[in-house]
C-alpha cells in the first residue's frame, strides 16, 4: 500500500522489517539450506534462531583490540574494510592445537568448524614442518616439505576463511537462469544439474577426516570439484549426409558449471582443502581400517 504523502510503500504494522537480532546482519530466513531443509541467518550459516552472530563478536572483538575510536562511526571488521578483504593474508599464529568433532565446534556450526579444520591443519603442518615429519612415507614428505608449499597453502585458503569470516555464499556456479542456449533441439542442449552446498561438502570433507574415513572425505571432494554433471565437455560430430549435401551435425552442450569451473580463487582453496585432509591423515590414519585411508 502506497503512503498518503510519498510514493513509498507504507510500513507494516504486524511485521517490523530488518529487525536484526543477536547482532546478526541478515534477518533468520535470509538463509535456506536445501539439503537439511532448514532456514537460518545468511551473515554466520547459523540455524540456531537464538544464537547470538559469531562473526559480530569477531568484529567486536578485534575492534576493542585495535583500541579504536568508539565515536569515529567506523567498524574496522565491516565486510567492505581493507582488514577483510581476501587478498589479505589470515592470521595463522593462534591456531588450536587439537582437531575437535563437529558438534564441538560452536555447538555444529559448519562455517565454524571449516574454519576450525583449516587453522588445526595449517598449525599441525607448521608443527611438523619444524620437526622434519617424522613417521611420514617417502611420498608425503615429498608433497609436504616441498618449498613454499605450506605457504602457498595458507595463501590459497586465506580467501576461504575471509568468506566464511563476512558470512558470503561460497557458491558461485553458473545459475539456471543465466545460461545461454543458442540450440533448437532440446536433445542437444545440456542439463541444468543443482550444485550441492560448497560450504555443506567442505563440512563433510573436514568431519570425515575427523572420524578417520578419509575415501569419504576424497568422496565428497569428487562431488565438489567434478559435481554431478552428466557431460562435462560439449561434443561436437559431424555426419556424412547425402551426395552433395554436405554433412550433418550434431552437438551436445556441456551441463552447467558449477564453482570450481567457474571461481580460481575457489579452485585453489578446493585444492589446498584436500591437502590438509592428505595432512590429517598423514598425524591420524585409520590403524583398524585401513581400506578407510586413501592412497596419495
Amino acid at each position: 500500500m502506497m503512503g498518503p504523502d510519498s510514493g513509498h510503500l507504507r510500513e507494516s504494522a504486524l511485521w517490523k522489517e530488518d529487525d536484526f537480532k543477536n547482532g546478526h546482519r541478515s534477518v533468520f530466513g535470509s538463509l535456506y539450506d536445501p539439503d537439511t531443509k532448514r532456514w537460518g541467518y545468511a551473515c554466520c550459516k547459523s540455524f540456531d534462531a537464538s544464537c547470538s552472530c559469531p562473526v559480530a563478536a569477531a568484529s567486536a572483538a578485534a575492534q576493542a583490540k585495535k583500541g579504536g575510536d568508539s565515536d569515529s562511526g567506523l567498524e574496522h571488521t565491516s565486510p567492505d574494510s581493507d582488514a577483510m578483504q581476501e587478498e589479505n593474508p589470515w592470521d595463522f599464529s593462534k591456531v588450536p592445537k587439537q582437531l575437535l568433532s563437529f558438534p564441538e565446534v560452536e555447538g555444529g556450526q559448519p562455517a565454524a568448524y571449516v574454519q576450525h579444520f583449516c587453522e588445526t591443519m595449517i598449525g599441525e603442518w607448521r608443527r611438523q614442518h619444524e620437526a622434519g615429519y617424522p613417521g611420514f612415507g617417502a611420498i608425503e614428505k615429498q608433497a609436504f616439505q616441498t618449498k613454499g608449499a605450506l605457504l602457498e597453502a595458507e595463501k590459497a585458503i586465506a580467501p576461504l576463511l575471509w568468506r566464511l569470516k563476512k558470512g558470503e555464499s561460497l557458491d558461485r556456479g553458473e545459475k539456471k537462469d543465466q545460461r545461454r542456449s543458442r540450440e533448437t533441439r532440446t536433445s542437444m542442449e545440456g542439463k541444468y544439474v543443482k550444485e550441492k552446498s560448497v560450504l555443506q561438502q567442505l563440512n563433510l570433507m573436514a568431519s570425515a577426516a575427523y572420524d578417520r574415513d578419509y575415501t569419504k572425505a576424497h568422496e565428497a571432494y569428487m562431488h565438489l570439484t567434478f559435481g554431478n554433471k552428466m557431460w562435462n565437455l560439449t561434443f561436437v560430430a559431424h555426419v556424412a549426409a547425402c551426395t552433395m549435401k554436405g554433412a550433418r551435425e550434431y552437438r551436445r552442450n556441456r551441463d552447467t558449471l558449477n564453482t570450481y569451473d567457474m571461481d580460481p580463487v575457489s579452485q585453489k582453496y578446493m585444492h589446498a582443502f584436500k591437502k590438509l585432509v592428505h595432512m590429517c591423515q598423514c598425524i591420524r590414519p585409520n590403524i583398524e581400517d585401513p581400506s578407510r585411508n586413501f592412497k596419495m
